[in-house]
């Protein structure tokens, strides 16, 4: 059953990851990816997506139902513990790309020394000329040796489509200009490189290329550069990671934009839930096709001089659908709604729904049509997914979360002290301070028993918290509470 309809403008604030049918051989790779690793669904999704990104970023402008047109590029942050498999999931996705840059560089290897050999004979010609020139003022050398400048040969240029492994952004930038990179992702296993050190306060470098915006770069020690090149971004990263960025001032991600344009999700961890088994290296020749069919393009495209984007737009039911999903979003930033105080993210939502739509549209149907309004749903009920996340991570937790977990904490700490039963007046009396309220105290032991996590029950007229909830009671043990 849909999650919505033109009735329900917006998916739930609180939905199962959801199963989508667009995406063609991507969604085929997904899938096979997220049975042989068993890691959380989520973070599969995003691998594949980001390298439909990396592919597609160059070769296609996503024409938005407004008009405006954008780059496709989408950026993906992944936060999972250690044993998650991220590096796993991530190389079934890059191998195929690996293999083929690979086979791409040993190309212009060949190329460069070539050239080297065309150069070296060129300046050995040139030598010869001036000699003539200087030593016998012969003229018909001087003729001869302005045509042969016209003829110097031209440092071969690196096919503009790359990967980049945990570099910092002052790296990728050197390479942008040097190799003239017109498609690049950035991929990170750890996220210590985006978002450590200094690297986390050049953030804003990324909010540039995610709108499809050229980048200044100044040197004290050489000349200025501009460079513009499409660019994914797949960061996955360890909780401490994150946590430790958000010590730092990492909060000043969310004022500068950078995670509002990313998808972002912490996903439930798959771990004591995998059937050892084993590992399927079944072959998946319609995603690597089309992975190959991509790749070649974008080497055809770097090298061609008139080459130009291809518009991808949507269906008159699609361009409605999108429109009354935008307009819904704008209501919910108002005091009350869904996305108050969040107005940040939701303001690249939209954006983020029409880019993603095209990705699963040409990852299915090539890069023609317009996009349908099934391929969009699937869109806004991914990008809507990611959006729960985004708001379950930053938002500030409101005065019951707060009051709930600080509860928690302290009756896990009864715990590892030898506690099974408490008495209520003891927990107001020696509990959270903030709990000394006998309202609020009410409905977090309310919250807590709802959950299973303690029992309440009443003897001799007092209130008794039981800690363990499924163990059989200890009538000894429970009467001397009673009784203290």
């Amino acid at each position: 059953m849909s999650l919505f309809n033109f009735y329900h403008i917006l998916p739930s604030t609180v939905f199962d990851f959801p199963v989508i049918d667009s995406g063609g051989p991507l969604l085929s790779k997904i899938y096979q990816v997220a049975e042989a690793t068993q890691a959380p669904l989520p973070m599969v999704v995003q691998g594949g997506l980001a390298t439909a990104s990396f592919l597609l970023q160059n070769l296609v402008d996503v024409e938005k139902p407004n008009g405006q047109v954008v780059p496709p590029s989408q950026y993906f942050v992944t936060v999972a513990v250690s044993g998650e498999r991220k590096t796993t999931v991530d190389n079934q996705f890059s191998q195929d790309l690996n293999e083929l840059e690979a086979d791409l560089d040993d190309n212009y290897e060949q190329e460069v020394l070539e050239y080297e050999l065309e150069f070296e004979i060129w300046k050995a010609k040139k030598r010869g000329l001036l000699k003539a020139v200087v030593n016998d003022g012969d003229e018909n050398a001087i003729t001869q040796l302005y045509e042969h400048e016209q003829a110097q040969p031209k440092h071969p240029a690196r096919a503009g489509i790359r990967t980049f492994s945990d570099v910092t952004p002052e790296a990728a930038l050197d390479i942008f200009y040097r190799e003239s990179i017109n498609s690049a992702i950035l991929r990170s296993s750890e996220g210590e490189e985006i978002l450590a050190g200094p690297a986390a306060r050049k953030l804003s470098l990324w909010n540039s290329l995610w709108g499809g915006d050229p980048v200044r770069v100044d040197r004290k020690t050489s000349s200025s550069f501009v460079v513009n090149p499409r660019t994914t971004l797949f960061i996955q990263a360890q909780p401490s990671i994150m946590q430790r960025f958000v010590a730092k001032g990492g909060e000043n991600a969310r004022g500068i934009g950078f995670f509002a344009r990313t998808h972002i999700t912490y996903p439930l961890t798959t771990q004591g839930y995998r059937q050892v088994k084993e590992i399927d290296k079944t072959p998946n020749p319609g995603y690597e096709k089309w992975v190959k069919e991509l790749f070649e393009f974008n080497v055809k495209a770097s090298k061609a001089a008139d080459f130009k984007r291809i518009k991808i737009g949507f269906s008159l039911l699609a361009k409605e659908r999108w429109f009354i999903v935008a307009n819904e979003i704008e209501r919910e930033i108002r005091v009350g709604g869904r996305f108050e105080g969040d107005g940040d993210h939701a303001s690249k939502l939209a954006d983020n729904i029409a880019r993603m739509a095209v990705l699963l549209h040409c990852a299915e149907h090539g890069l023609n049509e317009e996009v349908s309004l099934d391929t969009l749903n699937d869109a806004i009920r991914l990008s809507f997914w990611f959006s729960n996340e985004f708001i379950r991570l930053f938002q500030a937790p409101s005065e019951e979360q707060q009051d709930y977990f600080s509860l928690q904490g302290w009756f896990n700490q009864k715990r590892t002290e030898g506690y099974r039963y408490l008495r209520k007046n003891r927990v107001r009396k020696y509990g959270p301070n903030s709990l000394r309220d006998a309202g609020r105290l009410n409905i977090t032991l309310d919250a807590l028993h709802n959950n299973g996590e303690i029992r309440i029950g009443t003897m001799a007229k007092k209130t008794i918290i039981d800690l363990y909830p499924n163990y059989q009671d200890d009538q000894a043990l429970l009467m001397s509470v009673v009784n203290s």
